[in-house]
């Protein structure tokens, strides 16, 4: 069984990020906030690289244009809209560290603090040149909730996921890119196959509109721990989509669904950032 906690409503929003342009997609991400705050999202989850631009041609030719730094003033519009409406905000971005440049996801907390919370374990293979890979997953803790954080490549492995519910976590929130084809197949089968394999909720913030890969397929989405959608954005658009997390329907998807207890899983190493 699980505690009972009050339930948490977690937000996926998507929008077109700009190529180098990072004021504007701060800005961009800012609105979304305040938006989601709005429709009472405690958290809200932005796509993978979003502040920054997903387009690995240009980050090779003009890295400056695609980094942020710890501590980068650029973000004070995103953590005054967190601070403002008390909302945590998950987005990624291309960080530029002394050891190289990393694929990482930052957290803005509700306390107006930005920490670049978790650099990405497994990347695409054209990004390798690029990024150095993180060393350690991430957990974060909002209202009770422990929530796992991971990107569009992350979530292809099935370990990853599973690492962050033997940390306790009960949904998994990942900023990813998913075009059309294919990768719009793959988007459904992933997030419902992570969801239902972990009975954990999973979060996918996705990408609309052109980038480095193609145009993003949107469908941002929030699957339930049965592997069932609970709220799925449209596919051509901004949006904000809003679910409840609620500590019954994890119980009730475990007490039938009993893989998390009986397929093994080494533990790993993994940081852990209390929000609250």
């Amino acid at each position: 069984m699980t505690l009972d906690r009050a339930p948490l409503r977690v937000a996926a929003a998507q929008a077109h990020a700009l190529a180098g342009n990072v004021a504007e997609n701060v800005a961009t991400a800012a609105q979304l906030v305040r938006f989601a705050a709005s429709a009472g999202a405690d958290v809200v989850v932005l796509p993978e690289l979003f502040l920054t631009g997903r387009d690995l041609d240009l980050m090779r030719r003009d890295p400056a244009r695609c980094e942020i730094v710890p501590g980068d003033p650029r973000l004070d519009d995103l953590v005054a809209a967190c601070y403002a409406s008390r909302t945590v905000a998950v987005v990624g971005a291309c960080v530029r560290r002394p050891g190289g440049r990393t694929w990482s996801v930052l957290v803005v907390g509700r306390d107006g603090e930005a920490r670049v919370a978790y650099d990405a374990e497994h990347l695409p293979p054209d990004a390798r040149d690029l990024f150095t890979p993180g060393d350690h997953g991430c957990s974060i803790e909002v209202r009770g909730w422990r929530l796992g954080i991971g990107t569009r490549h992350d979530i292809g492995f099935p370990e990853h996921v599973r690492a962050a519910t033997l940390d306790g976590c009960d949904a998994y929130l990942c900023g990813g890119l998913f075009t059309r084809g294919d990768e719009e197949y793959r988007r459904g089968l992933y997030l419902a196959t992570r969801a239902l394999e972990n009975t954990c909720y999973t979060v996918l913030a996705n990408h609309v509109g052109a980038t480095g890969d193609g145009p993003g397929c949107g469908r941002s989405a929030v699957f339930g721990p049965d592997g069932r959608v609970v709220a799925e954005a449209d596919g051509d658009r901004v949006d904000v989509v809003v679910a409840t997390l609620q500590d019954f329907e994890i119980d009730a998807a475990r007490e039938s669904l009993t893989m998390l207890s009986e397929i093994p899983c080494p533990a790993s190493r993994r940081e852990r950032i209390k929000l609250d």
